[in-house]
């Protein structure tokens, strides 16, 4: 089997370090983690977001257990900034979004977040970070009593404040991410139910919806998981309930699936779905999200007869592309991916990476300008630091379980 380019890792090496001190510049003296602007200042006009703090204590707790950098208090920041600002005390859960000075800005409570805030938890629990078990627990607990349907093996979306109402959507969105963060925490804690329900969550979203729709696995269901084909068609761009085809989702769920599986014991039954759905929905991807309007790069979403919708390149669709291909290549051994991996890295290097102003543009047109249809700024480096690390780490079923040290 080929091995990669010691070019090539080394240069992932410079730029998780890039992405890193880019990152840096989120934090706020009097707690949290700010949203971004192009040059990397923090954005004074948008609130804090539960999701991007969690995904701060990934990036940070991950660059500390590889010894990128010692970011060990910026965990303890992001730990701290949840449980004090974010961490509804009366009602249980964690709120979406609050401004600086702790005031709730949105009211509702969100899969998505509490995913998050789980994967975020389950980093800092492995760095031995004060608070992380009491953050995990709490966030497991809402989980557990509000989120997690049995009579589908399913996470619900979204929850009023007080947990009174559940609206009737259901989305594929937080259930991946679900998977996510019960494959880390499995790995961090051994607990398998956290494994069995990440398995459960990745074969019905795989073997079912997307096998059932030839591959191009919906986003969006009513409450009984019938699919909604025309939900937010009168708003395709929206940056986490586009309309149609989602062309990141498809590689982030090969992934991820391939991931889950390798936490399965090898004298388990029934699972060649995995590598075939991975590969089909892999497909989907490639096929109909590369330069699918005739320009390099992938679009943001594809209808169910597999045209372009909304044709912005967004950084974490190229991300979780090179992450699919790097994968489905360790996996197979097939130099088709390996191909594809290193055809995407130079769309990333030359024309996502902000060569002059740091971190990646959030947003590119056909023309590779930059536009903010959907994202302004540079809120986040998630997707393009995980793009960076995951093949410089042995391939296990989380990012975390990577990292771990003997």
């Amino acid at each position: 089997m080929a091995t990669l380019r010691p070019e090539h890792k080394e240069f992932l090496l410079q730029e998780a370090h890039s992405l890193l001190n880019f990152a840096r510049g989120s934090v706020i003296d009097t707690g949290g983690f700010g949203y971004l602007t192009v040059d990397g200042k923090v954005d004074p006009s948008k609130p804090l977001e539960c999701y991007m703090q969690a995904r701060k204590i990934q990036v940070f707790g991950l660059s500390h257990q590889m010894g990128l950098a010692d970011c060990k208090e910026l965990v303890v920041h992001g730990v701290q900034s949840l449980s004090n600002l974010f961490r509804d005390k009366k009602n249980c859960g964690f709120y979406s979004a609050v401004s600086a000075d702790g005031a709730v800005v949105s009211d509702r409570k969100l899969a998505y977040d509490h995913m998050f805030v789980l994967l975020g938890a389950t980093t800092a629990i492995e760095l031995g970070i004060s608070g992380a078990q009491e953050l995990f627990d709490q966030a497991q607990a809402a989980i557990e009593k509000y989120f997690w349907d049995p009579e589908f093996s399913m996470m619900r979306n979204d929850w009023s404040q007080d947990f009174s109402s559940l609206d009737s959507y259901r989305g594929i969105n937080p259930n991946m991410h679900a998977v996510e963060a019960m494959t880390a925490a499995y790995e961090v804690t051994g607990n398998t139910i956290f494994r069995d329900r990440a398995y459960a969550i990745a074969q019905r979203a795989l073997d079912d919806f997307a096998r059932n729709c030839q591959w191009m696995l919906p986003e969006h269901f009513d409450a009984q998981w019938k699919v909604l084909t025309e939900f937010n068609s009168d708003n395709p761009a929206d940056p986490f309930r586009p309309y149609g085809i989602t062309i990141g989702h498809l590689f982030e769920w090969s992934r991820l699936a391939l991931q889950i599986d390798l936490t399965m014991p090898t004298d388990a039954k029934g699972r060649t779905w995995v590598l075939e759905s991975a590969r089909a929905i892999y497909e989907i991807g490639k096929k109909y999200g590369w330069a699918a309007d005739g320009s390099a790069g992938f679009v943001y979403t594809i209808d169910w007869q597999k045209k372009p919708v909304v044709t912005s390149r967004m950084q974490w669709v190229a991300a979780e592309a090179v992450m699919a291909a790097f994968t489905l290549w360790k996996i197979t051994g097939e130099d088709q991916y390996l191909t594809d991996y290193y055809t995407w890295w130079q769309y990333i290097q030359d024309h996502v990476i902000d060569k002059k102003l740091g971190s990646w543009h959030h947003e590119l047109n056909a023309a590779q300008e930059v536009t903010t249809i959907t994202w302004s700024g540079k809120p986040d480096v998630y997707h393009a630091f995980n793009a960076c690390i995951l093949p410089l780490l042995p391939l296990k079923a989380s990012f975390i379980g990577s990292a771990k040290k003997a």
